[in-house]
């Protein structure tokens, strides 16, 4: 549908509450004052619903969705403090459609219906949350879920939910004290152990909450901080071009064009976790029909990253002047990959140190005022939120360059980690060389501030309630990029470059290096690496000291150490800044089809957005060239600060339609049209220019537009509910999303100074459209009716989401390409047990295999793109608590207790690209509540 004739109609029906009211006057002989005075109001209960337990969580999870007048899932604290989940990503896993990504095996971001968060709104308390991220997405390993009391995840929209958001809204929300409604203090303590990292670390939590003046003023404050230590190991493998193999140096190809890795690497990471945060509340109720809440979060999160790797350098580098040995056997598969390789004299490889910190502070304040008047509502609310992750160029990429006499690698094993085989291990007291010494960063600053005049209108007919409302939102966000001057400075290639003596360098089978002292290598400590695999690995290998390996390079040469450090990359260091205002209104329309209730919600939000872009660019008018064909000087490298602003106007309807065939199945179903705006790295200004000249003598630049419109898409929702019993519900959901306005690089030849150049520019293609449908089973049970009394407390929550979906862009062969990250199959298994204090509850997560990425290699004929693809992966927790008395309960948790692998491949399922296991945390407590 046009988007014109939906707004149209939608807009019209919106109009009638007001022309219905009047009409009403008319009737009455009374004016609309008159019947507002003489109307009886209708008497509004403030009802405190406490929540205790797994299966009063789950149903008033059900409630919420029940009542809802839009399709949402939401997920409610179990207690005061107590979420079902120790981080809030991997609790929405539990929703159906939504699937979590992990960090170093943590879940940090989500994916709802197959769309990754920069189409995915997340808001606290209903307002926009800052993230450090650097993208649109949200992080939500930066909240810790003791602070929650709930999430609600708005499938489809409302005029008063915020724009943005193809994929979902997805709220969190804090307690409030007078919601609680009494004196609640809660205090938890627990201590867990990571069997990969042998650490036993703390967490704890603290919450407190009163009333006071008659429980017209109300405080809450909550604290927490955990400290612990994660361990995660993997494989990777990359560059899967064709090489040609030379059996025993020759001369003579023996197979050409074999494809296989030529970097295979074996990491363990450890991560030192410090997590602090905490929430307040105040709430005033200076009558009784107004409340005033002062509330905010404050979060720190600061990750210590350490990974330690060991890369076997499979062919010959065409940038060194020595082979990388010779091969001497090798067994090539059908599909003209090898199965098996082996080379000696040297086999090179590569020690490598990487720091990946994470400093990351994120606050939000809010001040809302809540006015009830009769029938008529109105909430005033303003906020602020910022979110920092300070990061001045402090990752570490440092490598070492050593070597064996002779490797094998054998692909063929069956095992996602091949094996790796050394003539000899690789030791602390072995030949070192420096080689590759990065520093790099992005530090990110978001702020983001919003005003919101919000406004209900509750009346008897037809229109039952009248929403209507208006708001400005700023938000800003800065990235800013540090790099090495040069961080290959003491590598091989570079030998010349450093000015130092030549008794410090090394020649080791042709290769000159500049030598490690045995004092900067450490040896290793690597143990149980992915959980004892079955892959005949190396024990261990040596590490790197990275202080001392500085410290070295600077009394080397000075100079050239200098190189190594970072300065700001203006190119990729931007701000954006959006402005957006909003306008909305929206209404209920209330009455009985057939004996069957209805509810028809109807909304329209307009929003205006202004953009401004604000970063460095190369101009691309300074290039000139002289007579030879070549730049006459180098002016046209040089950045300059560059800003651009527009704007632009979004109609966006929605409607809800709920019907209730009977007092225990509802019936659902939506139309809509939504937006979500463009990634940042689209709209930053950037400008790359590439002086050497292909083979048709064309050179080339690539620029952004930074006046680019956002995504759109219709989407049409159903639902099928069925609130069977007080202990059982049934629910079946389908969806349809027509996403287009992607954003695509197009190819323009343009002339710059008499010189050919390739323009590539990018542009919202409405050529093209993506389709996201799909459907949603879930189910809830509790067998207390079904099963004898001795075998009370059983329950069941289960769910499971189909997706087919296409990105609307096309392979090599012109089959549609699915959209990165989307899982096919996905779905939830919740059993649990609560009874006389004890509860347990074993929570399965299955996701099947999705794209993850494009790897680009080189073949005999030319560069082709092939998707790598993620295996499927499960995840599995345990959890149990016992209440000693009414105060103190003991809990105990495993997470992750399969420990599958996690692998992804490129072309067939034989040919893994990664593969990682990230360990079992067991975790021991006590928690006291009063």
């Amino acid at each position: 549908m046009k988007k014109s004739y939906l707004a149209l109609l939608i807009g019209a029906a919106l109009a009638l509450p007001a022309y219905a009211a009047d009409e009403t006057s008319k009737e009455t002989g009374k004016t609309q004052d008159e019947t507002a005075t003489t109307t009886e109001p209708v008497e509004q209960v403030d009802e405190v619903i406490t929540v205790r337990g797994i299966r009063s969580s789950l149903k008033e999870g059900q409630e919420i969705k029940k009542l809802a007048d839009n399709v949402v899932d939401a997920i409610v604290a179990e207690d005061i403090g107590k979420f079902p989940d120790e981080n809030v990503a991997e609790a929405l896993q539990r929703i159906p459609g939504v699937s979590v990504t992990r960090v170093n095996g943590e879940g940090q971001t989500v994916t709802v219906r197959g769309l990754t968060g920069n189409y995915n709104i997340t808001t606290l308390n209903g307002r926009k949350l800052a993230s450090d991220n650097a993208s649109r997405d949200f992080n939500y390993d930066v909240i810790a879920s003791e602070l929650i009391s709930g999430i609600q995840v708005h499938k489809t929209p409302q005029g008063h939910l915020p724009e943005g958001g193809i994929g979902a809204v997805v709220n969190v929300s804090t307690a409030r004290p007078l919601d609680i409604g009494e004196f609640a203090m809660v205090g938890s303590v627990r201590g867990a152990y990571n069997e990969r990292s042998e650490s036993l670390d703390p967490r704890a939590s603290f919450m407190i909450s009163d009333t006071f003046n008659d429980d017209t003023l109300g405080i809450l404050l909550s604290l927490t901080h955990s400290s612990y230590t994660n361990r995660h190991d993997s494989y990777q493998a990359w560059s899967f071009h064709e090489r040609d193999v030379d059996l025993g140096g020759d001369g003579t190809v023996d197979y050409s064009g074999v494809r296989f890795p030529g970097y295979a690497q074996l990491t363990t990471y450890e991560d030192q976790r410090d997590r602090t945060g905490g929430t307040f509340a105040l709430q005033w109720r200076p009558q009784d029909n107004l409340d005033i809440t002062l509330d905010g979060l404050y979060s720190v999160y600061d990750i210590d990253s350490h990974g330690r790797q060991l890369s076997v350098v499979t062919y010959s580098e065409p940038w060194l002047p020595a082979a990388n040995g010779n091969y001497t056997d090798v067994h090539v598969g059908t599909d003209g990959w090898a199965e098996d390789l082996a080379w000696e004299g040297p086999a090179l490889m590569d020690i490598v140190d990487t720091r990946d910190p994470r400093r990351n502070t994120t606050y939000q304040v809010g001040l809302n005022f809540n006015w009830m008047l009769d029938d008529l509502t109105l909430v005033l609310d303003m906020a602020h939120s910022e979110a920092k992750n300070e990061n001045n160029g402090d990752n570490k990429y440092v490598v070492a360059r050593t070597g064996v006499n002779a490797a094998r690698i054998d692909w063929n094993t069956g095992n996602a980690v091949p094996d790796i085989q050394l003539s000899e291990e690789v030791t602390p007291d072995k030949v070192f060389g420096a080689w590759y010494t990065n520093t790099d960063g992005t530090g990110v600053e978001d702020a983001t501030s919003s005003i919101t005049f919000d406004g209900t209108w509750e009346r008897d007919g037809l229109f039952s309630k009248l929403f209507f409302g208006a708001g400005y939102n700023s938000q800003e966000k800065q990235r800013t990029t540090f790099r090495s001057r040069n961080p290959s400075i003491f590598a091989g290639e570079n030998l010349d470059k450093v000015n130092a003596d030549a008794s410090h360098l090394v020649n080791f089978y042709g290769h000159e290096w500049w030598q490690l002292p045995s004092s900067v290598m450490l040896p290793g400590n690597v143990s149980n690496f992915m959980g004892s695999t079955d892959a005949d690995i190396p024990a261990n290998w040596a590490a790197i000291d990275l202080d001392g390996l500085y410290d070295f390079l600077r009394e080397l040469d000075p100079v050239s150490a200098d190189l190594l450090n970072t300065d700001v990359y203006l190119s990729e260091s931007f701000t954006i800044k959006e402005e957006i205002l909003h306008a909305y209104v929206e209404t209920n329309l209330e009455d009985s089809l057939f004996d069957m209730p209805f509810l028809l919600n109807l909304g329209l939000r307009y929003a205006q957005t202004r953009v401004t872009s604000s970063g460095y660019s190369q101009n691309i008018h300074k290039l000139k060239f002289g007579p030879d064909g070549e730049p006459v000087d180098d002016s046209w490298k040089e950045t300059q600060p560059v800003s651009e602003d527009y704007s632009y106007g979004d109609w966006l309807p929605s409607m809800n339609f709920k019907l209730s065939l009977t007092d225990e199945l509802v019936f659902r179903t939506s139309l809509s049209q939504v937006i979500s705006r463009p990634s940042l790295w689209e709209l930053s200004p950037y400008t790359s220019i590439n002086i050497e000249p292909n083979e048709q003598g064309v050179r080339s630049y690539s620029m952004s537009v930074p006046d680019l419109k956002p995504y759109t898409a219709d989407q049409w929702d159903t639902a099928l509910e069925w609130y069977y019993s007080d202990e059982g519900t049934l629910a079946f959901a389908t969806f349809y999303k027509e996403v287009a306005s992607f954003i695509k690089w197009d190819k323009t030849q343009e002339e710059i100074d008499g010189q050919p150049f390739e323009v590539w520019k990018p542009y919202n293609d409405d050529s093209k459209k993506a389709l996201i449908r799909g459907l949603e089973v879930a189910w809830l049970q509790t067998f207390d009716e079904l099963l004898p009394e001795y075998l009370a407390g059983f329950g069941v929550q289960a769910n499971y989401t189909y997706n087919d979906s296409v990105s609307g862009e096309k392979d090599d062969e012109g089959k549609d390409k699915p959209f990165r990250g989307l899982s096919d199959h996905q779905y939830n298994l919740v059993a649990f047990y609560e009874k006389d204090g004890l509860e347990a509850r074993i929570a399965y997560n299955y996701r099947s295999g999705y794209t993850a990425w494009d790897n680009w290699s080189r073949t005999a004929d030319g560069w082709i793109s092939e998707p790598v693809k993620a295996n499927p992966f499960s995840w599995l927790d345990l959890s149990a608590s016992y209440a000693i008395n009414d105060h103190f309960t003991l809990t105990a948790d495993v997470s992750n207790l399969q420990d599958k692998v996690d692998s992804h491949y490129l072309g067939d399922p034989s040919h893994i690209q990664y593969a990682a296991t990230y360990g079992r945390r067991f975790s021991l407590g006590i928690r006291a509540s009063f």
